[in-house]
């Protein structure tokens, strides 16, 4: 018999989330101390939460039973952000801006999973992110579909962090 018993954990719901672009490079979040925080636009779909370690097979001389293996770079993949076309074309401005040569424009992100009660779960950090693609909304007089736009961004860091780790106004740890 386990002692104390386990309880499972119940996965959490995939359409409940926030997301919070700062404005600069520093930390920002979309958790405060009442709560979530209004984030300027609201998003559809989030995919890309991605990274894997390179890794690297030394065979070893003398050593003809097995391939020894050694971790090396850590690669992140892109996130796609989609949502509907809103009047202020925030996600284009600074797509235009990084287009035009402000490689100061990084931005950090934050993604806050919600559970089914609306409270914050866990949190992906996205550190020194920069857009790498833009796709405006396609339009089609036949369909009576919402317009959406996408921005994909680059980024050097992914950081999962437990929601009762990242208070209002902490720092991620750098990754």
């Amino acid at each position: 018999m386990i002692s104390p018993p386990l309880n499972p954990s119940n996965p959490l719901p995939g359409f409940v989330f926030a997301v919070s672009f700062g404005a600069t490079e520093q930390p920002s979040c979309a958790i405060a101390a009442g709560g979530i925080t209004e984030t300027v636009a609201g998003f559809q779909e989030v995919t890309g939460l991605e990274s894997s370690i390179e890794i690297h097979d030394y065979k070893e001389g003398g050593l003809n039973d097995h391939t020894r293996k050694f971790a090396t770079n850590v690669n992140f993949g892109n996130i796609t952000f989609k949502r509907g076309v809103a009047l202020v074309p925030d996600l284009w401005t600074w797509f235009l801006a990084v287009r035009q040569g402000s490689f100061g424009a990084r931005r950090t992100i934050t993604i806050t999973h919600l559970d089914a009660g609306g409270q914050a779960a866990l949190i992906w950090y996205v550190s020194r992110a920069l857009p790498a693609k833009y796709m405006g909304p396609a339009w089609n007089s036949s369909t009576s579909s919402t317009a959406i736009e996408s921005l994909e961004v680059a980024h050097e860091g992914l950081t999962l962090i437990p929601a009762g780790a990242f208070g209002a106004g902490g720092v991620p740890p750098r990754t």
